[in-house]
């Protein structure tokens, strides 16, 4: 009895040891993801993103994606920077195999980015993308990232009040002279009585894009193949025509806040506008934008708060020019992965792909209380933009924009020491560049005075950052 009992112990446990194993065993590629858009994971409010990511992995059973949640700063509540994020990702050697990027350059530096050119120039999809687009982050001649959402800049103007202070709307035909010269004409900053209408919101955007509007050679900020030019002939008339506006309260929003705000000026905002809430309250004639806000903005027009017609016009025509500034985002494929065929499908998918964004579609008709794609498709797809504007009916300009494919591209993302450049860089012992470039704008510098010095600081910065970025770039690749 005593042998048996033994024997069946042995059996009990081979039997459980056994069947432990022969669990059925997850054979799928894995493939890790980070972004900065998916939300806290415990969240009850869906998630676009981690639903796309779902949706990838029906499609594609053979892949499991892991998400890597980025974690809080020590002792606080706010999550931690994505720089310090990855830096410490890839300190573990566990970067993950698709992530968003806010830093390509750095990227490139750190041997983050994995080129991905072979498999990109085979896909018929990537080389549908707009080329301005996609060739911002080819780097002699080789692909270190990818295409994941574009946004438009521009204007939107509020055509119902156009037409109730008796003006024509303007279009995305419009010139730069007739867009101004309406709405100073629509415009009422000088009302006592809390009827006055906001004529003209977002000047400080023409020091970038406007120069590219009175040069075709010229990208953002004045940038082309050689280097920044704030000593041109384009840059002078870009700056005139921003002191024009800044110094004009009678229809410049800015430029009104301004003179408010000297002691004695007698100017109450409240009292001419009657609040501070100009967009909510629907009188202003003419903002900037992103149409990353048009999700909210349609939203409310579809119940019905907003009780005004808007549209987008863009930016306007310059000199017969009329070049659209964009703010595109981006995926790194880590240097590190073991599967980069699979990482570029989840890249596509989350990002500039048919299918995926056809999905993206599909779950902001579906899926309730899920924020609708704020980002129209990347792809140059007519079914694809049918279904858009099916979402966002008011924005018709921006289709337009959309199709006339002529655009700058901010280079934060991808410029090899822009923001050093443009802001954080010294330019004398008093003033960073962005500090000499904000007297410019307020008229306590002259351009004339410093035009030829500040230019060549400028590429004096810029060179520094590309001499060390092309000495990583043939090093890793």
């Amino acid at each position: 009895m005593k042998k048996f009992f033994t024997l069946f112990i042995v059996l009990l446990f081979v039997f459980i040891v056994t069947g432990c194993n022969n669990q059925p065993k997850d054979d799928r590629t894995v493939i890790t993801y980070a972004g900065w858009n998916l939300g806290p994971a415990d969240s009850e409010v869906p998630n676009m993103e981690r639903l796309m990511i779902n949706e990838f992995m029906k499609k594609y059973p053979d892949i499991k994606v892991e998400i890597i949640e980025r974690p809080k700063k020590p002792g606080t509540t706010d999550d931690m920077d994505w720089k310090d994020f990855l830096a410490g990702q890839a300190s573990t050697e566990s970067l993950p195999d698709v992530y968003m990027t806010a830093n390509i350059p750095n990227d490139v530096i750190n041997h983050y980015s994995y080129d991905i050119t072979s498999i990109a120039m085979a896909d018929p999809e990537y080389l549908n993308v707009n080329e301005s687009i996609r060739n911002a982050v080819v780097y002699d001649g080789k692909v270190l990232a990818l295409p994941n959402s574009v946004h438009y800049a521009g204007y939107v103007i509020n055509k119902t009040l156009y037409e109730a202070q008796g003006q024509a709307v303007p279009t995305v035909d419009t010139t730069m002279e007739q867009l101004l010269t309406m709405t100073k004409a629509a415009a009422n900053h000088s009302s006592t009585t809390q009827q006055g209408i906001v004529g003209f919101e977002g000047i400080e955007h023409i020091l970038h894009w406007y120069p590219a509007q009175l040069n075709p050679d010229f990208e953002w900020f004045t940038l082309s193949d050689d280097g920044f030019h704030l000593d041109s002939t384009e840059f002078d008339q870009t700056m005139a025509l921003y002191r024009q506006l800044q110094t004009d309260p009678t229809f410049v929003l800015e430029a009104l806040q301004q003179a408010a705000g000297v002691e004695g000026s007698g100017i109450n905002l409240e009292e001419i506008f009657g609040t501070n809430d100009y967009v909510n309250n629907g009188i202003i004639l003419c903002k900037y934008h992103y149409s990353w806000d048009f999700g909210w903005i349609q939203a409310r027009i579809n119940s019905g708060e907003y009780t005004w017609d808007l549209d987008f016009i863009g930016t306007p025509v310059v000199n017969g020019s009329k070049r659209i500034p964009i703010v595109a985002d981006f995926f790194t494929i880590a240097s590190s992965t073991k599967h980069p065929e699979e990482a570029y499908l989840l890249a596509k998918w989350m990002g500039f792909g048919r299918e995926g964004y056809a999905k993206r579609l599909e779950l902001s008709k579906t899926v309730e209380g899920i924020s609708q794609v704020n980002f129209a498709p990347i792809q140059n797809d007519e079914e694809l933009l049918d279904e858009y504007f099916e979402l966002y009916p008011s924005f018709t300009g921006l289709r337009t924009v959309i199709e006339s494919g002529n655009f700058i591209v901010e280079p934060v993302k991808f410029l090899p020491g822009y923001d050093n450049a443009r802001y954080q860089g010294t330019y004398d012992a008093e003033n960073k560049m962005g500090t000499i470039i904000t007297k410019l704008c307020l008229g306590e510098v002259q351009l004339s005075d410093i035009k030829t010095q500040l230019n060549v600081r400028i590429n004096q910065l810029y060179n520094e950052a590309r001499q060390a970025f092309e000495e990583a770039l043939d090093l890793y690749y």
